[in-house]
């Protein structure tokens, strides 16, 4: 037995009374177990059945992982021995988008081993084991140094993985000497491909990116000055029946008529009789002027009285007219009030019009009730341009005096929005500290040509100092939160991660700089970082193990 699977069994017997075993099953395959290492690492067993699967327990398992023509390939084998069946357990994850990776479900694989003579040995699957597997047996002819390489080929995705050299060892016991050591280093945490493939996940590498510098504050979205407007009740009234009903999110021009309001104080403050013992009045009055007026002619034209007297009965006849049309309306609207409509008034309804063009962003107008002055109605609110106000701590403050732009992430959205002088512009820098939150306002102003953006939003901000810095960095949304440490976690294989605390340092368009904790070219979880840190927090082993 091999060194490997006695460090195994003893392992297991220690830890027989904590751990039971797990495992998937692939459609009643050959064994393919994974068992915990000391290094918290994965040593593999394939069991084929008969004497010759006993032989092949022996071997010792390879582990690769490679990226390539848009693929991720996890693949476990037993060494290759000259006439021994090894069947290569390939998990193939379509990885074209950043975003999200995605399982393989069609396809089929050809395996190729291509010895240094520059022969050849080629060995296919033509369908998968299970959506993301395939598993072509290899069987070598003759022993050397060679290169395997996987070949997919389908409508989903195709591309071909470099899985590296290898060796075919002429027997199984050749194959054992040559296995290296079990090497103890840092303790890894699983996250198998079954997992992966139902969440949002993807990795990308750590890799070194000209980044702005930048401070980080929080910041609230809102709606340009002068471009959002509220329209209030202007005296008590009654909303009528008929007239305009504004609804929300109702796209509106400058200076349409929304809502009307026929007043009722006045009418409300009389019965009818009296409201037309008013007109009656009124009109019996003019009718006197109007006399008064005859007569005053008549005798200015005799000379019997001076001008300043004809001038006095005009003006008397004026104010009649004045007032008979007033009680008139004062009759139309007291009618009106009564009967619940009004739309037609003219003249006695209020009529609020919108004051810019935009979208209704409030409405509350109900046709026939009675509202006290002050009531605020509709709202209006052009969002083809927002205002992004950052709160920023006072000691950042001088470093953002003169800042060119902003990044900021906003809930909701998968993607970071950027605002500089291509985009919008700076508008202004406050010059008082808040004397509560100890922080400084300023102002971008950005296009929202598709109103995606909606005033009152949350952001957070990173606004550009105008310095750049050439450095390691890895995706911002690969930094997880590890109580109050920021923490990543770094593959080390296909389905097993470390879990690093970095020190970060300047963050600009999505990235971060690493000043300690990774090294350039490790893959760092860029998608499903959250799920995975969750698996560990809970302390609950997920399934280790693979029946192929």
């Amino acid at each position: 037995m091999s060194r490997l699977h006695l460090l195994s069994l003893a392992l297991a017997c220690v830890l027989a009374v904590s751990c039971k075993e797990h495992g998937h099953d692939h459609e009643g395959e050959a064994a393919h177990g994974h068992d915990e290492g000391p290094g918290g690492g994965a040593s593999h067993g394939h069991n084929e059945g008969g004497a010759q699967g006993a032989a092949e327990a022996e071997r010792p398992d390879i582990s690769v992982t490679a990226y390539q023509d848009g693929l991720e390939l996890f693949m476990e084998y037993p060494a290759l021995v000259v006439g021994q069946p090894s069947a290569l357990v390939a998990h193939f994850t379509d990885a074209r988008t950043p975003e999200g990776f995605k399982v393989v479900t069609k396809g089929k694989v050809t395996a190729i081993l291509r010895y240094a003579d520059g022969s050849e040995e080629r060995f296919a699957a033509e369908k998968l084991l299970r959506d993301g597997i395939f598993k072509p047996e290899v069987r070598p002819t003759k022993p050397g140094e060679a290169t395997l390489t996987l070949r997919l080929g389908g409508e989903q995705v195709a591309g071909t993985v470099e899985a590296g050299k290898v060796t075919v060892y002429p027997t199984v016991a050749a194959a054992v000497s040559a296995a290296p050591p079990e090497a103890v280093g840092e303790s890894s945490v699983p996250f198998l491909k079954e997992q992966q493939w139902k969440t949002q996940y993807a990795t990308a590498p750590a890799e070194v990116r000209v980044l702005q510098g930048g401070v980080r504050a929080n910041g609230e979205l809102k709606p340009v000055a002068g471009q959002a407007a509220e329209l209030s009740a202007p005296v008590a009234g009654r909303i009528p029946v008929g007239g305009p009903v504004p609804h929300l999110g109702q796209v509106v021009k400058k200076g349409e008529v929304l809502v009307r309001v026929v007043p009722t104080t006045v009418a409300g403050a009389m019965d009818l009789a009296t409201v037309e013992m008013e007109a009656a009045r009124a009109r019996a009055e003019q009718g006197l002027a109007e006399r008064e007026v005859a007569r005053a002619e008549e005798m200015f034209s005799a000379k019997a009285i001076p001008e300043k007297q004809l001038d006095a009965a005009r003006v008397a006849r004026e104010m009649a007219i004045a007032r008979v049309s007033a009680t008139e309306r004062q009759l139309t609207l007291y009618r009106s009030t009564q009967s619940g409509s009004g739309g037609g008034v003219g003249g006695a309804a209020f009529e609020l019009r919108s004051p810019l063009d935009g979208v209704v962003s409030f409405a509350e107008v109900m046709p026939g009730a009675v509202v006290v002055a002050g009531t605020r109605l509709v709202s209006v609110i052009n969002p083809s341009r927002l205002w992004l106000e950052a709160k920023v701590y006072e000691a950042d403050a001088p470093k953002v005096e003169r800042s060119p732009g902003a990044a900021f992430t906003v809930a909701g959205f998968t993607r970071e929005f950027t605002v500089d002088e291509k985009s919008g512009r700076r508008v202004a820098v406050g010059s008082v500290v808040d004397s509560a939150t100890r922080t400084v306002p300023v102002l971008f102003e950005l296009p929202n040509p598709d109103g995606a953006l909606k005033p009152g939003m949350f952001a957070k901000v990173t606004l550009f100092t105008g310095e750049t810095v050439r450095a390691l960095a890895v995706p911002e949304a690969s930094v997880v939160d590890d109580n109050g440490r920021p923490t990543v976690f770094v593959m080390e294989g296909g389905e097993s991660f470390f879990k690093r605390v970095i020190r970060p340092g300047v963050r600009s368009g999505g990235w971060v700089q690493v000043l300690d904790g990774v090294k350039e070219g490790e893959r760092v979880v860029s998608r499903g970082a959250y799920e995975l840190k969750l698996s560990t927090a809970t302390g609950a082993i997920p399934e280790h193990g693979h029946q192929h």
